[in-house]
């Protein structure tokens, strides 16, 4: 039931049964109107936000007032429910408000943009390590485009495109869009000449590349080297375009056995989760298959003058296990507080 739905229905009741409001509970009618108008919360000021809840909130002080009584008074009950459903009505419409709101937010990240001449980094979830934010904060910018709002001092612009795969980076029909979202953005967003750092890789090797060889019943070095291939054709697109490509390898995977590996597993197998957040094949599997991703990835960004970035080999052993410091409570992304880390190698590569 919507909330005109329900007011509508109080109203009906008012009229025909006011009897039935006798001690009548407001808190979840009073509860459901503030969220309307929360969820357009930004549209307004906040003196005319504070004006419209303290209107609600006096409207329901009156009904609860009137139910408490043995006999309520309908017209006052009536009253309150007209207004309360008239400022429901003159609400921006929730799809148009979301739309509005997105266009606003794209604007507003894309003139930070081109003020400060932010670097731009693009990919899967990853990239919000580059924000400073140790969870995963993304605010939507577009359809299927989310910004990570930056708390570093770095100057940077983190968009991330979804749980997107190297390995379909170049394709115009993958699950996820990447690349129409990557030429929307090249053609309405990212500056003339900026750098771009691409994030993707991870999940490929997480997810993918050990499924496939027994799928395939090839070597993963194949399966790595094709996905290396794509993604190549894509940076190299990128590159053609005028802009500065730089290239952040794929960080070490996730540990065996935690619980929140088994945790999404299991939400996977109930169909709630993609399959790109479980992990197959070893830990130790899945690192050497890393190793060898990034140093192929690696030679071929230096073929094509795009310069790669790796932060690998500081978080394995000599047993390719995951250093565990360098991840965030989910065990799968960096922890911020390694950025300081990865700093020097921005540093080293003339990234910053």
């Amino acid at each position: 039931m919507t909330t005109i739905e329900l007011i509508d229905k109080l109203i009906e009741i008012t009229t025909k049964r006011p009897e039935v409001l006798s001690g009548f509970d407001w808190q979840d009618a009073q509860l459901m109107i503030e969220l309307e108008i929360d969820n357009r919360k930004s549209l307004y000021p906040e003196s005319q936000y504070s004006n419209l809840i303290d209107s609600i909130r006096d409207q329901f002080n009156i009904l609860r007032s009137e139910s408490a009584k043995s006999v309520c008074n309908k017209d006052n009950v009536s009253s309150c429910l007209i207004l309360l459903k008239g400022l429901i009505s003159s609400l921006p419409d929730l799809d148009f408000a979301t739309s509005f709101l997105q266009n606003a937010a794209f604007e507003h990240e894309k003139l930070i943009h081109f003020t400060d001449n932010t670097a731009i980094v693009l990919g899967d979830s990853h990239v919000n390590f580059f924000s400073g934010n140790n969870k995963l904060t993304f605010k939507a910018i577009g359809d299927g485009i989310n910004v990570c709002p930056n708390i570093t001092n770095y100057k940077f612009t983190c968009l991330h495109l979804g749980p997107c795969l190297a390995y379909n980076c170049i394709n115009e029909n993958s699950k996820y869009a990447f690349y129409k979202k990557v030429n929307f953005l090249c053609d309405n967003f990212i500056k003339p000449g900026a750098k771009i750092c691409v994030c993707l890789g991870e999940i490929d090797i997480r997810a993918h590349v050990f499924m496939e060889k027994d799928l395939q019943k090839r070597p993963w070095e194949d399966i790595c080297d094709n996905i290396i291939a794509n993604y190549m054709d894509f940076l190299c697109e990128l590159k053609s375009r005028g802009f500065r490509v730089y290239c952040w390898g794929p960080i070490a995977s996730m540990p065996d056995n935690t619980s929140e590996e088994e945790e999404l597993k299991a939400l996977a197998a109930e169909g709630l989760f993609d399959q790109e957040l479980i992990s197959v094949g070893s830990e130790a599997e899945r690192n050497t298959a890393t190793a060898y991703f990034n140093q192929k990835l690696s030679e071929e960004c230096a073929k094509n003058s795009i310069t790669f970035m790796s932060i690998f080999n500081q978080m394995v052993d000599a047993n390719m296990k995951t250093d565990v410091s360098f991840l965030a409570d989910d065990k799968c992304h960096l922890n911020s507080e390694i950025i300081k880390v990865a700093e020097k190698i921005w540093i080293t590569h003339e990234f910053i």
